[in-house]
């Protein structure tokens, strides 16, 4: 049995209406999210934190469960498209280039247009999938179900969206994730960065960095780290002059900043930890805060976000000032919840204690954080003190006694406890794992199973996530080695209310 993490709570996080498509990638299941694997009874071992201002799932979902997550890989609604050079848009756009870029980007601006064009240290990206993505869902429901099940299944394909923005908004709502990751490179064959085409000069826009951003994105979700590790590295770590608007004098004039999305940065600085290079993503992270830290010096200076001596109205300054504080906030979370993924809970505890001090709008969610990261540490007097100080009222709040419960290996009184969040959310995936957890360390197996399985049937687009997929099937061979009609039945769940998107190694079918 797998041993993950114990418990999670939930939070409802809809999309911002303001929201581009981009800022929707795997927003379908931000009211649910993934509760913990079963086989310890011990509390969590790793925590990912929310940035309650920032309305989106985790994404990719970790190996260990969330107990409350914060999402920097996919693009926020400050992320959006770049329209045009309003204030709005230098201010999302700013950014201090390296030493290296800056020189370059000064002698294209002082000679005149064409006349310099660098070949050199460019970002040079090409989708290296030479084909399609298939529905791994459909190929297992031929395989176990044959083919009169499997036509049952309607699941939106690249070819059935219009080849768009827009079709990507909707196979990614639709939870069809190869679909999409599919469309974009359609989309980026338009750029001349299709299949085969890495290594190859081209132009970019601010169009073409999203849709790469989306698609790093989309395969990160999948899992397919391998592949985003290859499509990414062209990228490094986003110092190319090739990726400033000033590269391009004839496309862009003299307008200022870079073309890539904030979060496409935290994206791919977060990256490694899924590669087992923790250490990496840290020392990226904390490259991207130190980069905020001065912009939000520069602009203390009276200066411009990169540090030029030009004026700005004190409304636009007081405006700079709010997104990068915002920003420097998101860029702690993304290292707390690295720091928790790599077990430096000390880390993690400083960071969590910036954050309340530089959001204390969220104080009582992060107290609640740093008292289930106390016990992982065993502490449970600690854990306590940080619980006592949120609403008790709260579902987070009973939940967190639950857990308490838990690791004083008080079962009963745990399955109790989060029968009391329950009633105050029927549909919550969580406490209901929780329950059945509870119940399988009380050794009534039967009565978790059964508590799980009808959760599924009241609740299927909500409870079928893949942790809780992989527990019942975990549960269902812990009751006995023939097994198998018992996940068919899940399958053919998933073929009516899930996408392509899922995992299926979660049903632990052998093919």
């Amino acid at each position: 049995m797998q041993t993950s993490n114990l418990s999670s709570y939930f939070s409802n996080n809809p999309a911002p209406s303001s929201a581009s498509f981009f800022d929707q990638i795997a927003n379908t299941d931000a009211t649910n999210k993934p509760p913990a694997n079963i086989g310890s009874a011990h509390p969590p071992s790793h925590l990912f934190l929310q940035n309650p201002q920032d309305q989106h799932s985790h994404f990719p979902e970790a190996s260990a469960h969330v107990i409350a997550d914060f999402s920097s890989v996919q693009p926020n609604p400050e992320d959006m498209f770049c329209s045009g050079s309003s204030e709005v848009d230098r201010r999302r756009n700013a950014w201090i280039p390296s030493e290296d870029v800056r020189r370059v980007l000064v002698m294209i601006s002082t000679n005149s247009p064409g006349s310099i064009t660098p070949d050199e240290n460019l970002t040079k990206p090409g989708v290296m999938l030479e084909e399609d993505m298939t529905d791994t869902v459909q190929e297992l429901v031929l395989h176990y179900l044959g083919e009169e099940e499997a036509s049952k299944r309607k699941v939106l394909v690249c070819s059935d969206v219009t080849q768009d923005d827009r079709g990507l908004r909707d196979l990614i709502q639709a939870g069809c994730i190869r679909a999409a990751v599919n469309l974009t490179g359609r989309l980026l064959s338009m750029y001349g960065q299709d299949a085969g085409r890495s290594g190859y000069p081209t132009k970019h826009t601010p169009h073409s960095i999203q849709l790469w951003a989306t698609r790093i994105a989309l395969l990160v979700k999948l899992r397919s780290f391998s592949l985003a590790d290859i499509e990414s590295e062209p990228f490094g770590d986003l110092e190319r002059p090739d990726l400033y608007f000033q590269y391009y004098p004839d496309m862009y004039g003299n307008r200022p900043g870079t073309m890539v999305p904030f979060s496409f940065r935290l994206l791919l600085a977060e990256f490694p930890q899924y590669l087992n290079k923790g250490k990496e993503s840290l020392v990226r992270l904390h490259s991207v805060l130190a980069v905020v830290r001065q912009i939000l010096k520069n602009l203390d200076a009276g200066l411009m976000e990169d540090g030029s001596p030009i004026s700005i109205s004190d409304a636009d300054r007081a405006e700079s000032k709010k997104l990068w504080r915002s920003r420097e906030v998101r860029v702690l979370y993304s290292i707390a919840n690295c720091a928790i993924f790599q077990k430096a809970y000390e880390l993690a505890v400083n960071v969590i204690e910036q954050i309340i001090v530089k959001e204390p709008s969220s104080q009582k969610a992060l107290q609640s954080a740093l008292g289930r990261l106390m016990l992982m540490l065993g502490d449970v007097s600690a854990a306590e003190s940080f619980f006592s100080s949120c609403d008790p009222a709260e579902t987070r709040s009973i939940v967190d006694r639950g857990l308490v419960a838990i690791t004083q290996n008080a079962f009963q009184e745990a399955f109790e406890i989060f029968g009391k969040a329950l009633v105050k959310e029927p549909n919550n995936v969580l406490v209901i794992n929780n329950m059945a957890i509870c119940l399988l360390y009380m050794g009534k197996l039967k009565d978790s199973i059964k508590l799980l399985e009808d959760a599924l049937q009241n609740n299927p687009v909500g409870g079928l996530h893949e942790s809780i997929l992989l527990n019942i099937c975990t549960l269902y061979e812990l009751e006995s080695t023939v097994c198998l009609e018992q996940k068919l039945s899940i399958l053919k769940l998933l073929t009516h209310y899930k996408g392509d998107g899922i995992n299926m190694a979660c049903l632990k079918l052998q093919v």
